[in-house]
């Protein structure tokens, strides 16, 4: 009985050591390739092209695709339409997002300014809010008594809130203001 323990306790111990080594093995193993670390962001583009002889990279951090669009319109003008007043509108927007409207030959109009400050005025308004949330809840509090890590945790949950209080002011301003 012994003699059978020993043989099985040798046997998953030399299993055991060989797995190791394969592993180490593997691990060590680096490709041929060369390896990119390229920034990102949400328009950026490039193009890499890698053979074991070199490399080439062609990067352009904001490459935004815009699509854009002009109509131009005569309308009635002056004393009973007798002259004509050209108006131009230009659309143009980035591929994928909404659509940005300038109109008065790229001049913004009052609503437009009246919204961009009553926005402004939520998102402020609502950073406070959520700012206050956070650390009047004790939730910044609790998280400051994590060992090690307390402290990011804390600023970490005021910055959201922060950050997530004006997005929601923002848009609860831009609503109700018809923006």
């Amino acid at each position: 009985m012994n003699n059978i323990l020993k043989g099985v306790s040798v046997g998953l111990g030399t299993i055991f050591v060989a797995s190791n080594f394969y592993t180490i093995n593997l691990l060590s193993k680096k490709s041929n390739l060369p390896m990119f670390d390229l920034p990102v962001s949400k328009y950026s583009t490039y193009e890499i092209q890698a053979d074991k002889e070199g490399y080439r990279i062609l990067h352009r951090m904001h490459d935004p695709r815009i699509i854009a669009s002009m109509e131009t319109s005569k309308k009635p003008a002056g004393f009973l339409g007798a002259s004509k007043a050209l108006s131009t509108k230009e659309t143009q927007r980035v591929a994928g997002e909404e659509v940005a409207i300038i109109q008065n030959n790229g001049e913004l109009t009052a609503k437009q300014i009246a919204c961009i400050k009553e926005r402004a005025k939520g998102e402020s308004t609502g950073e406070l809010i959520g700012t206050s949330v956070a650390t009047g809840t004790g939730l910044t509090t609790s998280l400051s008594n994590v060992p090690i890590v307390g402290w990011f945790l804390s600023g970490f949950a005021t910055n959201t809130a922060r950050r997530e209080g004006g997005k929601i002011g923002g848009n609860m301003a831009s609503d109700f203001n018809d923006c």
